[in-house]
C-alpha cells in the first residue's frame, strides 16, 4: 500500500491529472454500464439517498484532506521564517568575533545558507531526500568547526556561550524545517482519496443509467472538479518539487545580508 502511494507521489502532476481524469470518467461509465444491465424496479430505479450520502462523504473526505494539506503548508512556511531568524541571530553575533576569524565564519555561514535554500527544492525521491540530509549535515559540520575555532580566539566566556547557543539554535531550526518538509499525508489517506471517488462515480453512473449520457457536460464537470481537487492536494503534498512553492524569501533575505557582511568594508 505504501509503495503504491509513493508511486502516486512520484508521478509528475502533468501525467497524474489526465490519468485521474480518465480513471474517474471510466468509473462513471462503468457504473452506467452496470446500471443498464441490472433489472431494477421502480423503487430502486434512482437510489438518490445512497448517491447523496456517498457524495457527502466524499466532500467531507476532500475537505478534511485539503485542510490537512494546507496546515502542513503553513507549518513549512513558518519553519522557513523560524530558521531564517535563527540564522540571522547567529549572523548578528558574529560581530562579537575578532575580525581575523569573523570573515571565514561568515563565508562558512554563506555556504550553509546556500545549502539550506537548496534543500527546499531538491525533489521528493528517496535519493534526493538523502542528498538533502547529507548536504545539511556537511554544512552543519563545517559551521561547527568554525565555531569551535572561534572559541579559541574569544577570551570572554559570555561571548563563547552566545556563539555556541546561537549555532545550536540555528541547527535546531534546521531540524524543525526538515521535519516539516517530511511531514506528508499518510499513504493510507492518499490511496483512499483515489479509491473513494472511483467508488462514488461508479455509484453515480449506476444510479444515473442512461441519463448519464444525456448529461455529458455535467458528468464531465464533476469528474474535472474531482481531478482538480486531487491535483491541488497532490501539489500541496510535494513541498520539494510541487508548483505550490513554500516561500523562501526569509532565507534569501538572510543570505543577502550574510553576503553583504562578508564583503570587506573600505
Amino acid at each position: 500500500m505504501e509503495t503504491l502511494a509513493q508511486w502516486v507521489d512520484s508521478m509528475p502532476l502533468l501525467v497524474l491529472g489526465p490519468l485521474f481524469f480518465l480513471i474517474f470518467y471510466g468509473a462513471a461509465y462503468l457504473g452506467r454500464w452496470l446500471g443498464k444491465r441490472v433489472d431494477r424496479t421502480d423503487k430502486d430505479k434512482e437510489p438518490g439517498l445512497i448517491v447523496s450520502a456517498s457524495l457527502g462523504l466524499l466532500a467531507l473526505l476532500l475537505g478534511f484532506t485539503v485542510s490537512m494539506a494546507v496546515s502542513r503548508y503553513d507549518n513549512r512556511r513558518a519553519a522557513v521564517v523560524q530558521e531564517a531568524n535563527a540564522i540571522g541571530t547567529f549572523m548578528l553575533r558574529t560581530d562579537l568575533m575578532p575580525e581575523a576569524v569573523r570573515a571565514p565564519t561568515l563565508a562558512a555561514l554563506d555556504r550553509y545558507v546556500a545549502a539550506r535554500v537548496k534543500v527546499g527544492r531538491m525533489g521528493e525521491g528517496i535519493s534526493e531526500v538523502r542528498d538533502a540530509g547529507r548536504i545539511t549535515t556537511q554544512a552543519q559540520a563545517e559551521m561547527w568547526r568554525e565555531v569551535m575555532q572561534v572559541r579559541q580566539h574569544v577570551p570572554e566566556e559570555s561571548v563563547k556561550i552566545l556563539l555556541v547557543e546561537s549555532a545550536n539554535g540555528m541547527f535546531d531550526m534546521a531540524t524543525v524545517r526538515d521535519a516539516a518538509l517530511a511531514n506528508r499525508l499518510p499513504p493510507t489517506l492518499v490511496l483512499l482519496l483515489i479509491f473513494f471517488p472511483i467508488a462514488s462515480l461508479i455509484l453515480i453512473g449506476y444510479a444515473g443509467g442512461d441519463s448519464l449520457g444525456m448529461h455529458l457536460v455535467a458528468s464531465t464537470e464533476l469528474v474535472l472538479l474531482l481531478t482538480l481537487v486531487l491535483l491541488l492536494i497532490a501539489d500541496l503534498n510535494r513541498p520539494r518539487s510541487g508548483s505550490i512553492i513554500t516561500p523562501q524569501a526569509a532565507l534569501l533575505d538572510v543570505q543577502a545580508q550574510v553576503k553583504a557582511r562578508s564583503i570587506p568594508q573600505s
